[in-house]
């Protein structure tokens, strides 16, 4: 057995044996408060969807584009996309428990006049059949979108290349409604009666943010075992450094405009959602966000030298995407029960080491498949790029 091949059993039975645990955890929390668990799986299973969501819609967004600095990483961006259709058989917790998870499917108490008959219009979008239909309707786009751009890739002639860029540009409109339905759907009805425009913008920025975060770590990863098919030169770490720090600000600018926009109309029904979060654990976080999520990386990540670095840069990108993981936990646990638990973790260790494994075979199988000319003469063209 190779070196490889031994690091790839042991790497899948860490994520076996990570998986196992978190399972375990969830099923403990599941017994002590379904709905507090419920809440825990619908974060961690928006996180890493909604990462490999924006690692499609960026490979799409560079084929219309045109641009070729990407392909010597394109292998790591496909295993990452790769990993959607995995996110249907884990949608089933949410499907199962949405009865218990949604203020729309039962009769929370406490909610003032106000948020009753704001939730009580909400019900006659948020019909459980209607929910469902909606639920298949994005997941198979997606899945869908996943395969059709898998396939159109291996078609290295010039009319695939030029269907690769109808297929993007066609799709990324596709891709934002659906992506923002969906977060609306499974998300912000988690909040009774609340609602926002700008919320499926904050939610793909922050999914966004953390697929161009986790390519970097990966990217560091890779070339560190030899597994890309060239050496990572700077420049292409600068060239992905350079897309983190455009990510970084725009959620920031995207949150930012939506607390204020908020704060300022001084609506009960509105400013709950602020103020839910804005005490015990979930005040704490508020800080970590702002400081750990935007000022510091936004600080580092103006430095040239940081972002031609790969150690450095994959050592704030790791960080950035444990941010991640707390942004779509203090979306969704924050909604109906503002406190933290240490089973809180265990979605996310299922999600992450399930999506980690089916992501590495992927990658595995794409690193499987003989180069062609044609893609020898795009890796070089790859190559040869020099970031300015």
């Amino acid at each position: 057995m190779s070196r490889e091949t031994k690091n790839g059993t042991k790497s899948f039975l860490l994520a076996l044996v990570l998986a196992g645990l978190g399972v375990a955890g969830f099923s403990l929390g599941l017994i002590r408060d379904t709905r507090h668990a419920l809440l825990a799986w619908t974060s961690a299973y928006a996180f890493g969807l909604w990462t490999a969501l924006g690692a499609m819609v960026l490979v799409m967004v560079l084929y219309v584009t045109g641009a070729r600095w990407w392909l010597l990483v394109a292998p790591l961006l496909r295993a990452m996309i790769g990993t959607i259709p995995l996110f249907a058989l884990l949608f089933l917790p949410i499907a199962i428990g949405a009865g218990r998870l949604y203020p729309w499917a039962n009769e929370p108490e406490g909610l003032s006049p106000v948020m009753a008959e704001a939730l009580e219009h909400q019900r006659s979008w948020n019909q459980p059949t209607f929910f469902y239909v909606r639920s298949a309707i994005y997941l198979v786009v997606w899945v869908v979108m996943s395969i059709v751009l898998r396939r159109a890739e291996t078609d290295e002639s010039p009319e695939g290349q030029a269907r690769l860029r109808a297929i993007g540009g066609a799709s990324l409109p596709i891709l934002a409604l659906t992506m923002t339905f969906a977060s609306f759907d499974w998300l912000m009805a988690l909040e009774p009666g609340w609602s926002s425009t700008m919320y499926g913008v904050y939610v793909f920025a922050s999914g966004f943010l953390g697929a161009l975060s986790l390519l970097a770590v990966l990217a560091w990863a890779a070339d560190r075992r030899g597994h890309l098919d060239a050496t990572l030169a700077p420049d292409h770490t600068h060239a992905v450094g350079r897309l983190m720090l455009m990510a970084v600000i725009l959620w920031a600018y995207v949150g930012f405009f939506q607390f204020m926009l908020i704060w300022i109309a001084d609506l009960p029904r509105e400013v709950s959602f602020f103020t839910s979060r804005a005490h015990g654990p979930f005040g704490a976080i508020d800080a970590l966000l702002l400081f750990g999520r935007f000022v510091l990386p936004f600080l580092a990540l103006l430095s040239r030298s940081a972002k031609r670095h790969p150690l450095s840069l994959a050592v704030l990108a790791g960080w950035l995407v444990l941010m991640t993981a707390l942004d779509f936990a203090w979306l969704g646990i924050g909604a109906i029960d503002p406190h933290l638990t240490i089973l809180d973790l265990a979605p996310f260790l299922v999600v992450g080491a399930i999506s980690f494994a089916y992501g590495a075979h992927r990658f595995g199988a794409e690193r499987r498949v003989i180069p062609t000319a044609s893609t020898q003469a795009e890796l070089r063209e790859s190559l040869r790029y020099r970031s300015p």
